[in-house]
């Protein structure tokens, strides 16, 4: 009884309630519940197309995602690849922790601090004289295309995705495998690129994908280190989820369903894909 007790109070928590905001979110973009609710309609789905915003917030989001994925994968396989003896040393492999103990929103502060017009970055170059104000320092934040989120989210990513891979490297037994192509003949960049890149990669790729779709959803970095335009998609959809005239608020919901059975659909997909072709 305890058992089946503890499994049904599992699933409310990790199916029920996710897929009851899921139907109110679409209950509302259709009329049938909310403050507007009129009646069945279609018309928030056919003023979507129209929301120019909304497609600017999505590349954007989706460029700073793969940016971000990007570079903190490439970080972590070239740590992994090309600097095991440091890996190995102390107190290296304990550092990678630390950006690990601090939540997202700690992170965005720090480098608001560290980055900002008025941070210390400026007021350093300000002194030294590479500036001749501080204002006059390069926008890292709060830019347009988004670096602070970037250089935010590769501090938080890189460090796992380097533990990540160094597990992946013991447990596929590259150091191994090296040793095989080196008697065959290969190099040691033809190791990596055709040998260690594809095979970490291969097993990290539901890890992989499940990060992009947190980062693609984030809410504490884009919000602090984010413009007001463009936005990605966390801060617009809450946004238009706030805002005080209830006429976007079916809109809000119609869009933040969307969003999310469309992630649900990669990474339910990615994962199938991946455990069929398992190593």
């Amino acid at each position: 009884m305890i058992r089946k007790g503890t499994l049904v109070l599992y699933a409310l928590f990790v199916l029920g309630f996710p897929l009851a905001g899921l139907v109110n979110a679409f209950c509302v973009s259709v009329g049938l519940a909310g403050p507007l609710a009129t009646g069945l309609t279609g018309r928030y789905w056919q003023q979507l197309p129209t929301e120019t915003s909304l497609l600017l917030s999505l590349g954007f989001s989706l460029f700073v995602a793969i940016m971000s994925m990007g570079l903190a994968v490439l970080i972590g396989l070239a740590l992994v690849l090309k600097r095991q003896t440091m890996l190995r040393l102390q107190p290296f492999p304990t550092l990678l922790y630390v950006p690990l103990l601090f939540p997202s929103l700690v992170v965005a502060f720090y480098l608001f601090q560290l980055l900002s017009g008025s941070g210390w970055l400026s007021r350093i170059t300000h002194t030294i004289g590479l500036t001749s104000t501080p204002d006059n320092f390069p926008a890292l934040i709060q830019d347009r295309v988004g670096l602070g989120i970037i250089l935010a989210q590769v501090v938080l990513a890189f460090p796992f995705f380097t533990l990540l891979f160094q597990s992946l490297y013991d447990d596929a037994r590259l150091d191994d495998l090296r040793n095989l192509t080196r008697t065959l003949g290969a190099s040691e960049s033809q190791f990596h690129r055709r040998v260690a890149a594809p095979i970490l990669l291969h097993r990290a790729a539901p890890t992989l994908v499940l990060y992009g779709v947190a980062v693609l959803g984030a809410y504490d970095i884009p919000l602090l280190l984010g413009r007001t335009y463009p936005q990605m998609l966390s801060v617009f959809i809450t946004t238009r989820l706030q805002r005080f005239d209830l006429a976007e608020l079916p809109t809000g919901y119609l869009i933040g369903f969307l969003i999310t059975v469309i992630l649900m659909a990669i990474i339910f997909w990615t994962t199938r894909l991946t455990q069929r072709h398992a190593i």
